[in-house]
């Protein structure tokens, strides 16, 4: 792949703020060349007399005090990181001008070739031929609150698909700082994937979405036919690594008990009709209860009841229909052993 080295520095993304939260090459700053309203209005001028009048309303809204910050901040990033390039949709006018306005000024660049809309498609292309995934994989499952994330960043051979997705892949899994938008999860993975310099990946056993992130088709099909490793951990264990990272780190980290308590309530309320009412009910007064009295038994209580009625059901349902692809069971330790014996 022409760009599988281009994120290992921070280039210019000199698209509009909102271009640039739909999808940016990762590492890259954005500089814009155009304020949203500016590139709307630069948008219309082009659809009604044309590229040369559109240009000249560019320069028109971008001059003066403005444009000298611009290249400033521009020249400033170029300096602190070498071999940057400045980008825009397709490498065409912004990226021109860009290119142009700081030559005049003593400095140095080039544009990428394409701009992001090719960089785009040859992340696109590289999910297109199961050949691509070229190493063996060994994918990590077992039953929720196994500490399956944490064991597999022990491994330098893993990648994070949690990690890149920024969601912990359940139910209750939502981080308040949200989710990256589903190009920049594909461009994350695959910069990472074609980096991976190991005979083997390591990944841990993920539905096709992960949170509001989905995995490329053919990664997918991949995992599902990979060989698997399932961790067996005790139920208390699993619900001990749940209540710590759950509840003890985020309220650790400064969520109170009261947000914490209705962002689960609104969880379980969206699993509810898988559950049943009693067990709805029963769970809900549990949840409740424990935060009232800040309990972690009766934490640990209400973990362990979703554990058995809702994701353990889902999970053995899933890891029945590949159990031919399971070439090894055991404990954390049996198990890095396992894979340790293969690497």
């Amino acid at each position: 792949m022409r760009f599988k080295n281009i994120s290992n520095v921070s280039n210019i993304d000199l698209r509009s703020e909102d271009e640039f939260k739909k999808g940016s090459i990762p590492l890259s700053i954005n500089i814009p060349i155009l304020t949203n309203e500016q590139f709307k209005q630069v948008g219309i001028e082009y659809k009604k007399n044309g590229s040369d009048s559109a240009v000249l309303l560019g320069h028109s809204l971008v001059k003066g005090e403005s444009k000298k910050k611009l290249i400033r901040s521009w020249a400033k990033h170029i300096k602190e990181n070498p071999g940057s390039l400045v980008y825009c949709f397709r490498g065409g006018m912004r990226s021109e001008i860009a290119v142009k306005w700081l030559d005049n000024h003593g400095v140095k660049v080039d544009k990428l070739i394409g701009g992001y809309k090719n960089f785009r498609s040859d992340i696109a292309n590289q999910h297109l031929n199961i050949n691509n995934y070229k190493e063996e994989w060994l994918i990590l499952g077992g039953l929720t609150g196994s500490g399956k994330t944490e064991f597999l960043n022990t491994f330098n051979e893993s990648i994070d698909l949690e990690g890149i997705a920024n969601h912990r892949g359940s139910a209750f899994g939502g981080k308040d700082d949200g989710q990256p938008s589903q190009a920049n999860f594909e461009n994350i993975l695959t910069l990472n994937y074609l980096n991976h310099n190991h005979n083997y990946l390591i990944l841990e056993d993920e539905s096709r979405t992960i949170g509001r992130t989905g995995l490329p088709g053919l990664w997918y099909e991949k995992m599902q036919t990979s060989k698997l490793i399932i961790l067996e951990v005790e139920n208390d264990i699993r619900a001990e690594n749940i209540y710590d990272e759950y509840i003890y780190d985020e309220i650790k980290s400064g969520l109170s008990e009261e947000a914490l308590l209705n962002k689960y309530l609104g969880s379980l309320k969206n699993i509810s009709r898988r559950l049943g009412n009693e067990v709805y009910n029963k769970i809900k007064d549990l949840m409740e209860n424990a935060f009232f009295k800040n309990d972690k038994e009766l934490h640990k209580e209400w973990i362990t009841m979703i554990l058995l009625n809702y994701y353990d059901k889902m999970y053995n349902y899933k890891l029945n229909l590949r159990k031919d692809f399971i070439v090894y069971r055991g404990s954390i330790e049996l198990c890095r052993e396992y894979i340790n014996s293969k690497l």
